[in-house]
C-alpha cells in the first residue's frame, strides 16, 4: 500500500518537472464544458483531493527475525533421556537452527502456539512458538524418561512430530500433534 502512495509522490513530482506550469493538484473542470480546456485550465491550486492514511502493515509473526534468544542454547542430550538418536539428533539440529537464525523449511515454523487445548502452562499469547521436527524414517514409538509415547501417523509433509519453545528457554516435544508434551531440558 505504501508502494502505491510513493509510485503517485513519484508521477507528481515527475509532472511537476515536465510541466512547470502547470498545477498537477487541482480538480477538473466540469465534464460539460464545450471544447477540451488546456491542461493549466483543468488546475487550480490548493484544490486536491487528499488521500486516506493507510493502515501500517506488518510482517507476519511465522515471518519475524528470529534470534539467540528466542531458544536454548544447543547441548549434548536432554533430561529426562530420549532413547532415541535419531530424535536427539533432529530436535538438537533444530534448536541449532533456530538458536542461530538458519531460515527454516516451513512458513509455519516460529508461528505462535496459542495453547487452546490448554496443555502446557497457561502463558500469555506469543509466549510459546511452534517448530516442525522432522525425523525422517524414525521408529513410529519414542521412549522418554522410560515411557514410551506413539508417533502418532504423518498428517502432511510436515508429520506430526512438533517442538514448542517457551519463552525462549523451555522446550516442549510433542510425538504425537499436541496429545501429549514432553518438557526437555538441554543438558551441555
Amino acid at each position: 500500500m505504501m508502494k502505491n502512495k510513493n509510485l503517485w509522490l513519484k508521477v507528481a513530482v515527475v509532472a511537476a518537472l515536465a510541466f512547470p506550469s502547470a498545477n498537477l493538484f487541482a480538480q477538473p473542470a466540469p465534464a460539460a464544458a464545450p471544447e477540451a480546456p488546456a491542461l493549466s485550465d483543468l488546475m487550480t491550486a490548493g484544490n486536491y483531493v487528499e488521500l486516506p492514511a493507510l493502515p501500517e502493515v506488518k510482517a507476519p509473526e511465522a515471518a519475524a527475525e528470529r534470534s539467540s534468544a528466542d531458544c536454548p542454547r544447543p547441548g549434548r542430550t536432554f533430561s529426562p533421556a530420549v532413547e532415541d538418536n535419531a530424535r536427539v539428533k533432529a530436535i538438537m539440529k533444530l534448536l541449532t537452527d533456530i538458536y542461530n537464525g538458519v531460515h527454516l523449511p516451513y512458513s509455519q515454523d516460529g508461528a505462535i502456539f496459542s495453547n487452546k487445548e490448554g496443555r502446557l502452562p497457561q502463558q500469555p499469547r506469543g509466549y510459546y512458538h511452534e517448530y516442525t521436527l522432522l525425523t525422517g524414517s524414525a521408529p513410529h514409538t519414542v521412549t522418554i524418561g522410560g515411557q514410551t509415547y506413539q508417533v502418532a501417523p504423518d498428517l502432511s509433509a510436515r508429520g506430526s512430530e512438533r517442538v514448542i519453545i517457551g519463552g525462549g528457554q523451555h522446550v516442549y516435544y510433542t510425538p504425537d500433534h499436541y496429545a501429549h508434551f514432553i518438557e526437555l531440558t538441554v543438558v551441555y
